[in-house]
């Protein structure tokens, strides 16, 4: 049986089955495991709605035990329905409208489900780790922090010293996605969990990952060929 693991998975861009085969193979258990989603559920991959309303129910059924944060790509569709700007169109969003209009039985379900998405937290933290979409600024409060950390490139949220980091947390590590990795790679306080779900740069081996943050090992399956596999981080640098 589960003992209250921390799991971890960011950037499913629409792999609604991706999602569910690698919380099966890890043996997720929503009733003691803590699960914590990075943003960026949506656009690019197939099945955007289907994540949303898993998610959104995930979360309702389990609240104490399911943490879903925002990404950029929930911000661009955040600035699109408000006219502000249609990038979110040819950043896959294109691909989510499609999915929504396929599976929300009407725009009732769809407002529902969007408003939800609409209004994640770009923040969460607990006793070991801070959970953020992409990064933050170490100098500024971790719960003020501009919208524009959701879009914070991997150069210069790296450019940060580690030790400024972990002051800024704590002691606490960091656990992003945004910037895709071929694996999970770990500095010593910023553990990035990104293998590029349905990113087009890295067709080839685009992955999603569920990490164990607890046990230190984390599954892989990938979009295309659909095969899963499992790895091991450790948190230890030496």
């Amino acid at each position: 049986m589960n003992e209250g693991r921390k799991l971890f998975i960011t950037d499913i861009h629409g792999e609604y089955q991706g999602l569910i085969e690698l919380l099966r193979e890890m043996d997720y258990d929503a009733f003691t495991d803590q699960l914590v989603v990075g943003g960026d559920l949506i656009d690019r991959g197939p099945d955007s709605a289907l994540v949303i309303r898993y998610l959104r129910t995930l979360q309702r059924m389990h609240p104490d035990n399911v943490v879903v944060l925002t990404g950029n790509h929930e911000e661009m569709l955040r600035w699109y329905r408000q006219n502000q700007s249609d990038m979110w169109l040819i950043h896959g969003g294109a691909e989510a409208l499609k999915s929504f209009e396929h599976t929300f039985a009407d725009d009732a379900e769809s407002r529902e489900n969007l408003d939800w998405l609409l209004t994640l937290p770009m923040v969460a933290e607990d006793e070991e780790y801070v959970y953020v979409h992409a990064g933050f600024v170490p100098d500024q409060p971790l719960y003020t922090q501009s919208r524009d950390i959701l879009w914070m490139s991997e150069n210069e949220f790296y450019a940060y010293g580690v030790e400024d980091v972990l002051n800024a947390t704590g002691g606490k590590t960091v656990v992003h996605g945004h910037t895709p990795c071929e694996f999970i790679c770990f500095d010593g306080a910023r553990l990035n969990c990104d293998l590029g779900s349905h990113t087009y740069a890295i067709a080839e081996s685009r992955g999603l990952a569920l990490v164990d943050l607890t046990g230190g090992e984390y599954a892989v399956y990938n979009c295309g060929s659909r095969e899963m596999t499992r790895r091991t981080w450790r948190r230890s640098l030496s």
